[in-house]
């Protein structure tokens, strides 16, 4: 009996799954920090979240809340909107108190051109901070005010360090000459802040 070899079926065709889409870059958080000037040095605790504009609502319209939100301000904490100058939405950069830089500025004369003009655009913009190529951040305060934020640990990003002269700010601490413990969430860094000498001819007093 003469039986043909069955012939194998093809192996089944193998499809690969779609790669995971990953969520966009946060550009805007609510930032709730608290200064405890009892310890030694003074102490600044930084929660952010990322921030989103809530759906219209009538009156109810604006920035959604969360939890951190609920918190009301206290002597010694204080909450704001923190926006890196590339978020879209316009909504929550005229809301910002803080505008971050995007990207580091290649010189101190680059990034004080960029606080100034970025104080210019959004005038309810309390303080612009930005990052330098070389290390550390300049922030520029709405009263004209420069100052130079050197961090120990790893952090590049401004967020962080305009987020602790925010507080300071707000606490009418001083702002000159004073090294603060940052501590973002299970780590602390050290900030040394100091007011920048006005330029020859900047006007300033």
């Amino acid at each position: 009996l003469d039986l043909t070899e069955p012939t194998p079926a093809p192996p089944p065709a193998l499809y690969l799954g779609e790669p995971e889409a990953t969520g966009a870059e946060v550009t805007a958080w609510t930032v709730v920090s608290t200064v405890s000037p009892t310890a030694e040095p003074d102490t600044v605790t930084v929660r952010r979240r990322p921030a989103t504009v809530a759906p219209y609502r009538g009156a109810n319209a604006g920035v959604s809340r969360n939890a951190d939100e609920d918190e009301d301000e206290t002597v010694g904490r204080f909450r704001h909107l923190a926006c890196d100058e590339r978020e879209r939405d316009r909504r929550l950069l005229e809301s910002a108190s803080v505008l971050l830089g995007g990207a580091p500025a290649a010189s101190s004369t680059a990034a004080l051109r960029w606080i100034e003009d970025a104080l210019a655009r959004l005038p309810g913009c309390r303080l612009a901070a930005t990052a330098l190529n070389g290390g550390g951040c300049l922030v520029g305060l709405r009263d004209g005010r420069i100052v130079e934020a050197a961090t120990t640990g790893p952090t590049a990003a401004p967020g962080p360090a305009a987020a602790v002269v925010y507080s300071l700010l707000r606490a009418a601490a001083p702002l000159d000459g004073v090294l603060v413990t940052l501590r973002i969430g299970a780590r602390d860094e050290d900030v040394a802040l100091r007011l920048r000498a006005p330029s020859p001819g900047s006007g300033a007093d």
